[in-house]
């Protein structure tokens, strides 16, 4: 009794000023989100958690863990794997809430292993992350103090004999644990190590958890279907998931579509509405993205059950996979329309989930699309993205690519592991569904590839039985059961895996879609990015280092050197740093010092990243999409990001907003010195664009130009042919500039140079650049250059600003760059560098 005096005290004041003011829990709110303590098993005393967040996070707020980010702290995390942790809240239940005819425990999220006590019962035992988990407790709460405990075990503690009675280890290269487990575990697999990430299992709760009081049921879950697809109309199914699992009627009243009883069948209700005239949602670039808004209410006998407001939206997605004159399609319809599908893949945007808020998802999705985005892929070795995601996706027309969420490893089939992962699936793929953005389903990141590239067999002895287990329990999971949950809740196409065709062999890239790495796990050179091309190429990438803002945050300047421990730790990749310096070279020369390698190597990611962009584009019809590992960070480190941790863009991401255009010029590499330019067109318009390409030497004086007209009849490229000016060019000291017109007339500029590394550049007298400000976090950079400027790179050596453009090339001239800051700006700290 002491014990649960000196826990719930601070949760006591918050009741006893209730009490004190004459006011009722149950007035205010029949929800109760519950607050945590845990027992810390080293010191062995009771600390205060909140209402979510993981051990790892509370011990790092209270100051006695280390920031894991930091050199090396990293390593002093491992000792949180090896105990059970105890969790209890205690809760006050006024008289009100007891008497409703149903009282449920729901948890948003538990992480993974856990049993749950109420008031000393067993009630509830969970080993799902990606799932909420709820469980009726009227019989078992008490009026006033009721105590909730909860012991999590971690995975490698509940896992230890796992292997043992399987007889055998299931392959899993990125978990970095002695015990390599992570497939086994329905959490995600990110956290088990990556060569991008760091390993912190987190433990604790990643979402609240509630009581919640009602007295007939409550919706949980919902999903909308478009049947058919017309021109002047749509057939709709909207589906509706209550808790408590009923068959009874119910009256179903939407604003769009009036009033209908509806039968409920276990706790499910489905509606069918035919939409005339219906406006469509259509990916950004080809028409709007319209989104119905409708209010549900839902009652039973007269007395209102639930309700919900909404947004939907009326598409229909296809995948089309035939054979064709070049081997196996791999593409998108939308709507019956085609669409070349351009942007990233998206992992997590931190270790700690919790510490991802609203405003930092919106802000990442914001910047897809200012990038020209017009397709995100969510990756499979991370978590099923928050609703946030799902509706600023809808809201800016950026298609979804939904991983289900198993990466790079070989998963068990057995009984027990199925019927968990059916009732993810069964919660994820609804919710998810729901969302016109949402257009494929991909069963997992790597893992098909992975069983027959990259001898699993030979590493960990699965031959004979052992493989038949594997390879019938990856037939088991991602080609019977995920689609089966899939095609019952959704009309989205779905795909068993990606890539569907390995990289190497010339055949290989002609079928399906391709995740190509032979330039930085191979030994193509980097002009291969822009050759080997697959139908659909959903992963392909080359890595850079953040910029000196954020290694700040991880590095002192003494560490500020690639054979120091800390960069190493920091790069988790086998290949790293010598293979971006390697490259890095090539292109630029050797870098005098560490900062210098920093720029150089983003304008290598920069270059080969955009050489691939250039030659997926040109081969449209071919080609169906463009997806480049990856957008964003887990944690400040070299990376394939082009956004690094903290959000600032990276010399990539700048380029992809040029190439990423929905008409652009891009430049085609045969090598690196032989470029061709084409004028690549995404949208089915039909117009005549004036093209003007002129050619300059460093000075800023035209050396030759040419004008010609260009029809674009829709989608597809056009090589832009100019011998003369490529001719000149090719001599040293020369800079390509075009302008050209889109379909509205508006010209559009881009910059070409294929400058020797040994070239002249503009010393620090021949530019001048002035800060003009326009108000405390907007202002106006004029740059004024006598002579050519390569790559310019503005930054702050804080961070945390955006420019209109970057790492630019400028003529001679006045030039102008906006900038916008969350912070109010000192300029001070703004730096500019060249090469």
């Amino acid at each position: 009794m002491l014990l649960q005096i000196e826990i719930g005290i601070k949760r006591m004041k918050k009741w006893l000023l209730l009490i004190i003011f004459g006011v009722s829990f149950s007035a205010m709110s029949q929800d109760l989100v519950l607050e945590w303590d845990f027992f810390h098993p080293k010191k062995e005393k009771w600390m205060d958690l909140g209402t979510k967040g993981s051990v790892q996070e509370a011990l790092i707020n209270s100051g006695e863990m280390p920031d894991p980010f930091y050199g090396k702290n990293e390593l002093q995390f491992g000792w949180f794997e090896e105990y059970d942790w105890q969790f209890k809240s205690i809760f006050f239940i006024s008289k009100e809430q007891i008497e409703k005819e149903f009282v449920e425990l729901e948890f948003g999220n538990v992480d993974t292993y856990a049993k749950i006590y109420l008031n000393d019962s067993l009630i509830l035992e969970t080993a799902n992350a990606f799932i909420p988990h709820s469980v009726q407790v009227k019989s078992l709460l008490k009026e006033g103090l009721n105590e909730l405990n909860v012991v999590i075990v971690p995975p490698v503690r509940f896992h230890k004999n796992t292997y043992d009675e399987m007889g055998y280890r299931l392959p899993a290269p990125n978990d970095v644990h002695d015990i390599a487990i992570a497939p086994l575990v329905r959490k995600p697999q990110y956290q088990f190590g990556w060569d991008w990430a760091l390993r912190i299992n987190t433990i604790g709760f990643n979402k609240p958890a509630s009581i919640k009081a009602y007295n007939t049921n409550r919706l949980i879950n919902h999903t909308v279907r478009t049947i058919e697809l017309s021109e002047d109309s749509a057939v709709l199914e909207f589906e509706a998931h209550f808790s408590v699992k009923s068959n009874e009627k119910i009256n179903w009243e939407s604003e769009l579509f009036g009033s209908k009883e509806v039968q409920l069948k276990n706790g499910i209700a489905i509606r069918k509405v035919i939409v005339q005239n219906p406006n469509l949602w259509w990916p950004k670039g080809h028409g709007d993205q319209y989104l119905y808004h409708d209010k549900w209410l839902f009652s039973s006998n007269s007395d209102l059950v639930d309700q919900k407001e909404l947004n939907f939206g009326i598409k229909t997605s296809e995948l089309i996979q035939e054979k064709d004159q070049w081997g196996t399609s791999y593409y998108f319809k939308i709507n019956g329309r085609t669409i070349f599908c351009k942007g990233g893949d998206y992992i997590p945007q931190d270790i700690f989930p919790t510490r991802v808020k609203d405003e930092d998802i919106v802000s990442l999705v914001q910047d897809m699309a200012d990038a020209n985005f017009n397709m995100v892929r969510v990756w499979g070795g991370g978590y099923y993205p928050d609703e946030i995601f799902f509706e600023t996706c809808d809201k800016l027309g950026i298609m979804v690519w939904e991983d289900f969420m198993f990466a790079c490893a070989m998963y068990p089939g057995d009984e027990r592991f199925l019927q968990n992962v059916r009732e993810e699936f069964e919660y994820q793929v609804p919710r998810i569904a729901a969302h016109p953005s949402v257009v494929l389903f991909n069963g997992n990141n790597e893992v098909e590839v992975a069983w027959g590239n990259w001898g699993f067999q030979m590493k960990y002895g699965l031959y004979g039985k052992s493989a038949k287990e594997i390879e019938e329990a990856y037939n088991d999971l991602f080609k019977k059961l995920a689609p089966s949950v899939v095609e019952e809740f959704s009309t989205i196409p779905y795909i068993h895996t990606s890539p569907l065709s390995n990289w190497g062999k010339a055949e290989f890239y002609n079928h399906g879609s391709q995740h190509y790495w032979g330039v930085w796990h191979g030994k193509d050179p980097i002009e291969d990015f822009g050759k080997k091309i697959g139908r659909f190429n959903a992963e392909y990438g080359f890595q850079s280092f953040p910029e000196y803002s954020t290694i700040e945050t991880f590095s002192d300047s003494s560490d500020w050197d690639l054979s120091s421990d800390v960069m190493k730790h920091h790069q988790k990749s086998y290949v790293g740093n010598d293979m971006i310096l390697k490259h890095a070279k090539k292109l630029y020369g050797n870098p005098k010092d560490f900062s210098e390698f920093v720029y150089f190597s983003q304008l290598t990611q920069s270059m080969a990243v955009s050489m691939a962009v250039a030659g997926h584009r040109v081969d449209f019809p071919r080609c169906g999409g463009t997806l480049y590992w990856q957008v964003n960070d887990c944690w400040p480190a070299p990376s394939w990001s082009s956004i690094d941790y903290y959000g600032n863009w990276k010399a990539l991401h700048y380029q992809m907003k040029k190439d990423f255009e929905d008409l652009a010029i891009v430049a085609k590499y045969n090598d690196l010195s032989n470029i061709d330019y084409y004028l690549v067109n995404e949208l089915p318009d039909t117009f005549e664009s004036q093209i003007k390409c002129e050619v300059f030497d460093l000075e800023g004086n035209e050396v030759a130009n040419i004008q010609l007209s260009q029809m674009v009849n829709g989608q597809g490229s056009h090589k832009v042919s100019f011998d003369g000016l490529k001719k000149g060019l090719t001599t040293n000291n020369r800079v390509l500039k075009f302008t050209y017109t889109d379909k509205n007339g508006l010209e559009h500029v881009r910059m070409f140079d294929n400058l020797p590394s040994e070239y002249e550049k503009a010393s620090n007298s021949d530019v001048n650049f002035t800060i003009i400000p326009d108000g405390p976090r907007n202002a106006r950079v004029e740059i004024e250059n006598r002579k050519f400027v390569r790559n310019l790179w503005l930054y702050s050596s804080k961070g945390k600003m955006k420019f209109s453009s970057n790492f630019e090339s400028f003529l001679p001239g006045k030039h102008y760059i906006e900038i916008t800051s969350e912070e109010e700006i000192n300029y001070e700290d703004l730096q500019l560098i060249w090469l």
